[in-house]
């Protein structure tokens, strides 16, 4: 990652605040979560435990009472079979801690299987007794199971998860009070924080890479370009103004934020192509000869060869590969025209061809910002970017550097 490289810009403290700051966010919704957890777990445990109790109570209530031989012992009064059968069941059912028969409840109804009861956290079951066809009930009498809770707990190994007491902070199947315990989520919460919180940093050192890397292109060429301007008094300050003139005339034309930001920054590397050629050749107060002329038209090219070597500046390419194009096609390097030409190259060309005409020149005087616009709606530019560029007139007056305010306004 490019962050690594990056890391000896930035202080140690602040990537320790950020490690702890994620570390923290993570952290904060813990207890909730813990709680959530738990909540979901007891539902769940719960409804695991009401299932293994009507399954106990339905294996009961078809394997034992609703048979012939049952019904006829209770009818009879056969108490020696009638308790062999309870023993019986107390012996397969770890489920059920005692079974005996009694005189039916008033609040237990007949035709009816079964009927689950809790007490004082104690959970009974009442079985009716009918023959195998279920065409006949023994109305006075039923069976009462006491269900055995922690064996039930046990046999689905929920015993050391859920705790049934009456003191229990949650309820649970059939009124029954409990205590849930959930997962520990403390070694996993842990793991999963440090590892966001280092997460963070690296996210943090990439990004600033990145920021750093575009500042540098960027930024890096423009000083450059700037440096290399000032060394001819003639064109020092040529590009910082073309982005100042560029800048408005975008404002003018229906660009805004940071598409206009983006705009100036690009305005000012669109002569990078010159960087190279020779001052003598641009400081030349004669007409230039054919191969000089050569060289000062190939510096669009240059520029684009520049551009390229860099990954976010590539999109400036157009502003330094076409601000030298004309509307009818008289321009360089590639003759383009009208639609051909992308707005932002036709702003550029309409703010150079200003900047140039009111800057001094070894071979002329500044013309005056009036002299200048008047000449200009006679080129092949965008009159329309013209007409915008005559309504920022008296902005550009305090705006350009290297100006005489009194002499901008001079009539020759």
């Amino acid at each position: 990652m490019k962050g690594f490289d990056e890391l000896r810009y930035i202080r140690p403290t602040l990537v320790i605040f950020i490690f702890l700051v994620t570390i923290l966010l993570m952290m904060l919704p813990y207890h909730v979560f813990q709680n959530e957890a738990i909540s979901y777990t007891q539902e769940i445990y719960s409804g695991i435990f009401k299932t293994s109790v009507e399954n106990l109570a339905s294996s009961l209530s078809v394997g034992y009472f609703q048979w012939h031989a049952m019904y006829n012992a209770v009818n009879s009064g056969d108490d020696t079979f009638v308790e062999e059968m309870l023993q019986e069941i107390q012996q397969d059912f770890p489920g059920v801690r005692s079974a005996r028969l009694i005189n039916r409840p008033p609040e237990i109804p007949t035709q009816e299987t079964y009927k689950l009861s809790a007490v004082d956290q104690e959970l009974y079951l009442y079985l009716n007794i009918y023959d195998s066809l279920m065409e006949r009930e023994i109305p006075d009498k039923v069976v009462i199971a006491s269900i055995d809770k922690d064996a039930i707990l046990s046999e689905m190994h929920l015993d050391e998860r859920v705790s049934l007491t009456s003191g229990g902070s949650k309820s649970f199947a059939y009124g029954l009070r409990a205590e849930v315990k959930g997962y520990d989520l403390t070694k996993w919460l842990i793991f999963h924080s440090l590892a966001s919180g280092i997460i963070g940093v690296l996210i943090m050192m990439e990004v600033l890479a990145l920021g750093l890397s575009r500042y540098y292109e960027m930024h890096g060429l423009q000083e450059i370009m700037y440096l290399w301007e000032l060394e001819d008094s003639y064109t020092a300050f040529h590009s910082k103004n073309v982005s100042k003139i560029a800048g408005l005339l975008a404002k003018k034309t229906g660009l805004r934020g940071k598409k206009v930001r983006e705009f100036v920054n690009g305005a000012k590397l669109h002569d990078i192509g010159k960087i190279g050629i020779s001052h003598k050749i641009l400081r030349k107060r004669g007409p230039l000869d054919d191969i000089e002329r050569e060289v000062i038209q190939g510096h669009p090219a240059h520029g684009k060869e520049v551009l390229q070597h860099f990954k976010y500046l590539k999109k400036f390419i157009p502003y330094a590969y076409m601000h030298h194009e004309r509307e009818e096609g008289s321009g360089y390097p590639q003759g383009l025209k009208g639609d051909q030409l992308p707005l932002e190259a036709k702003i550029i060309a309409v703010a150079d061809v200003f900047e140039a005409l009111t800057a001094e020149r070894p071979y002329r005087d500044a013309y005056t910002f009036v002299q200048a616009v008047d000449m200009m709606t006679e080129m092949p530019l965008d009159q329309s970017i013209v007409s915008a560029l005559i309504e920022i007139l008296p902005e550009l007056e305090t705006e350009l550097s290297g100006r005489n305010p009194e002499k901008c306004w001079e009539q020759s």
